[in-house]
């Protein structure tokens, strides 16, 4: 079974280290993967950034692993507690969303 997980660690001076890893995409070998960070919400939800913005992962032995050091600025998404989770598309295996941290950045 194919699983996406997101993690996002306090580095420091306000830094994070934001890790999103997928198992099980043995089917997609190879194939361009994409992640955007994304705030929950009630009505909608926000584009927070995106990890390695024009130079995609890629699948490999049907795992693949992005990170990115981000300020934590990038991840306050609204007033109180901040929900963020990803959506990783993977070509050709469709899109796929991570598990949602919730914490105040």
């Amino acid at each position: 079974m194919s699983e996406v997980k997101l993690y996002i660690t306090p580095v420091e001076n306000d830094q994070y280290l934001v890790v999103v890893n997928g198992e099980g995409f043995f089917n997609a070998e190879n194939a361009e993967v994409g992640v955007r960070l994304r705030g929950e919400d009630t009505w909608f939800d926000d584009d927070l950034f995106t990890l390695r913005l024009g130079f995609p992962g890629h699948v490999l032995n049907g795992t693949f692993s992005m990170s990115a050091i981000v300020p934590g600025s990038s991840l306050d998404e609204d007033w109180g507690e901040d929900e963020v989770y990803a959506l990783v598309s993977i070509e050709g295996a469709g899109e796929f969303k991570t598990n949602t941290i919730i914490r105040h950045f």
